[in-house]
This record gives C-alpha cells, structure tokens and sequence, in this order.
C-alpha cells in the first residue's frame, strides 16, 4: 500500500451551517479537491452531524470522478457496503475569554484502516470540520486503493 502524501488532498473551501432547537440541521460543504470542488448539502442530529454528513458525500462523489473510466454502478455497489465511523470525539476550550480557542480531536476508521485528526479555531464547528478533514487527509490513500482494486474485481 502506497503511504499518504504529506500534502492535504482535500480542504474545505467554505461552509454554512443552520441550526436550531425548533429545526434540522443542515450544512452545505464546499470540499476542495485535486479535480476541483465539489458542494454538497446534507441534514444531521446536530450542525457537526450534518457538517460530517456533508463532508463524506462531497468526498464519495470527488473520488468517483477519480475513477470515472470504472463502470459507475460498481462504484455505486463500492459504496454501499463502505463508510467511515467516527470511533472518537472530543472537543474542548484550549484558551479563555471570549475570543478562546476551541480543540477537536477525532478518530476515522475506515474497513480496518484508522486515522487521528486535530482542528483548532475559534469557531468550534469549524474545529470539528478541520479535525475531520484531517483525518480524511490521512485515509484517503486506503480509500483509493480500495476503490482501484474493488474495480478491478479484487476485493469485495
């Protein structure tokens, strides 16, 4: 297995998020790609779900342009059986006063493979999405590797 690149393939470009105790989540992603960007918008259990939720449909969809000479219902099959879980979450206040800094740490695993991610910003929920991100930068090799092989009839 070729190992990561130290240069992160994917960053987040913008995003927005809506919340409420009377509404559903919602955030729309813009995800930044070696092919491009790519926007999507995805509802969650609070705005760092729907955040998360996002994040992973505009990946699945860059990684399928990756692979876009592969039959399409193939990668369509690939991923229904596969996702990340997020296997740990935590999130606290690096600094005080109003202006403090806010530190998320996450643990992705994905089909064995397993991958730490940090974020620190101001805005807790743009900490959690740097965090994530981080942690997708790490896994994203494994995950084109599997894709390549799944197309190529080897793993299932």
């Amino acid at each position: 297995m070729s190992e990561p690149t130290t240069t992160p393939e994917y960053r987040v470009f913008d995003f927005v998020i809506t919340t409420g105790n009377t509404i559903k989540s919602t955030a729309t992603i813009t995800l930044g790609g070696k092919l491009g960007k790519t926007v999507k918008t995805r509802y969650g259990d609070g705005p760092i779900d729907a955040a998360y939720a996002a994040i992973n449909k505009a990946l699945r969809l860059d990684l399928n342009r990756s692979f876009e000479g592969s039959d399409g219902q193939k990668i369509k099959e690939f991923w229904r059986t596969r996702n990340f879980e997020l296997t740990r979450f935590d999130i606290r206040a690096v600094t005080e006063g109003k202006d403090s800094l806010g530190e998320t740490d996450v643990t992705l695993t994905y089909e064995g493979h397993s991958a730490d991610g940090n974020g620190i910003d101001n805005d807790i929920i743009y900490s959690a999405i740097k965090a994530y991100i981080d942690a997708v930068n790490k896994l994203v090799f494994a995950i084109r590797e599997d894709i390549a092989a799944y197309c190529k009839g080897g793993a299932q």
